[in-house]
């Protein structure tokens, strides 16, 4: 995906949050959300996103609520980098960078966000190189080693639309 210094190619993030469910109130009412970030390091202990805004946050709540769907247990980011040209890429490492929020607390009998715990969260990376070769997953995979639990479903799907 890096040619000549350009990072080149497409890529999402998806992250899935088992959320808790708040107890008094219907089954979409969330009490947890995550936000999730793919970075790139442009300095020692300084990362940029990739992927992901993680500005859920720094909204005001009804603008987060209405453009970034800020309480949904699905956040998913995708990107193009082959547009313009790549995006400049020098490095050799990515992190993921994710945080879970919750709300209302007291419902639950919490103090503070130490009180939550673990939450369940299942991420999906997906890498795709500019001109859609195979290789990518190969040395991707090959790089990660036993960090990373592999799936791959190759699927074709055809839709026929009959008026």
């Amino acid at each position: 995906m890096v040619h000549n210094g350009k990072l080149l190619g497409r890529a999402t993030l998806t992250a899935v949050l088992k959320p808790v469910v708040s107890p008094f109130a219907d089954a979409n009412y969330f009490a947890t959300r995550v936000e999730t970030s793919l970075q790139y390091p442009v300095k020692q202990d300084e990362w940029k996103s990739l992927l992901g805004s993680m500005m859920e946050s720094t909204l005001t709540e009804s603008d987060a609520r209405e453009n970034l769907k800020k309480w949904q247990p699905v956040r998913r980011h995708c990107r193009d980098f082959s547009k313009g040209g790549g995006l400049a890429f020098s490095g050799n490492q990515l992190r993921l960078y994710a945080r879970v929020y919750a709300r209302d607390l007291y419902q639950f009998g919490w103090q503070t966000n130490s009180d939550v715990g673990a939450q369940q969260v299942a991420f999906v990376l997906t890498l795709r190189a500019s001109d859609d070769a195979p290789s990518i997953y190969n040395s991707t995979a090959q790089m990660l080693g036993n960090f990373v639990e592999s799936a791959v479903i190759n699927q074709e799907i055809e839709i026929e639309n009959e008026v």
